[in-house]
């Protein structure tokens, strides 16, 4: 077992999330990471997703991915009722290198400059466990998933934290699932071709614009996103059905 007092959260980390939200949908919370164990439930999933699924990190003796741009990211977690972490997303701010930036300059071509204004952040590391990939939650506006529910509590922190753009750097399938699910990301330079033969695209979306284009295309989409519930309500078991993606943004 991981000794928590191994796990040590950086101070610039820790008042990141004054700012921080918590937001509850039917039997999932989704939230700002802080305390030790909770950041211990993301190294673990990031571990098992982009090391034995993925095979794009090394492996790591004690089964946590951990690398230096966690020291200054902002980490978000979507939990069921029994605290049991299904999804990870680690956000970085303009202030601090993108791993855009550094990792994967290929994908963004001499066209497009990188916006870091303090209205900007990447959304890098999300990642799903294999049973939550299935998971629906039925809501009066349709029904949803738990990528869905992570990135509703991200826009609610992009909101308090007046953030208006989000870079990623995804799969080429995953950016049109994106389009599907009411996210209207934009390319910023043509698809390229990796070494273990994965498409991988650089993409932003303008936070204002998927509001804009939502309120006319997909009214229930904008209202079950811009809906808050401050506190849980009685679980209700959903039947699951098939998810596509096990992570989003690398």
């Amino acid at each position: 077992m991981l000794a928590l007092e191994n796990i040590i959260i950086p101070q610039k980390r820790q008042e990141s999330v004054d700012s921080s939200i918590c937001l509850y949908e039917g039997d999932y919370v989704v939230k700002n990471l802080a305390a030790p164990e909770d950041m211990i439930k993301a190294y673990q999933l990031r571990h098992a997703v982009f090391y034995h699924e993925l095979g794009w990190v090394p492996q790591s003796e004690n089964g946590l991915e951990i690398d230096s741009y966690d020291d200054y990211a902002v980490f978000f977690g979507v939990f069921d009722t029994q605290n049991r972490l299904l999804a990870h997303m680690r956000l970085i701010r303009a202030e601090n290198d993108f791993m855009m930036e550094r990792e994967f300059l290929s994908l963004i071509g001499n066209g497009h400059k990188i916006r870091k204004e303090p209205d900007t952040i990447e959304l890098t590391r999300c990642c799903i466990t294999s049973e939550a990939r299935t998971y629906k939650i039925s809501t009066e506006f349709g029904s949803f998933d738990i990528f869905s529910l992570l990135f509703k509590g991200i826009y609610h922190w992009c909101l308090k934290n007046d953030i208006e753009y989000v870079y990623g750097v995804t799969d080429y399938r995953v950016y049109r699932l994106l389009h599907i699910k009411g996210l209207p990301f934009k390319l910023i330079n043509k698809p390229h071709t990796m070494p273990d033969g994965v498409v991988a695209v650089g993409v932003i979306m303008n936070w204002r614009e998927f509001e804009y284009i939502n309120k006319e295309k997909r009214p229930k989409i904008l209202k079950w996103f811009t809906q808050y519930q401050a506190v849980p309500v009685q679980w209700q078991p959903q039947q699951p059905e098939a998810y596509l993606q096990h992570q989003v943004f690398a």
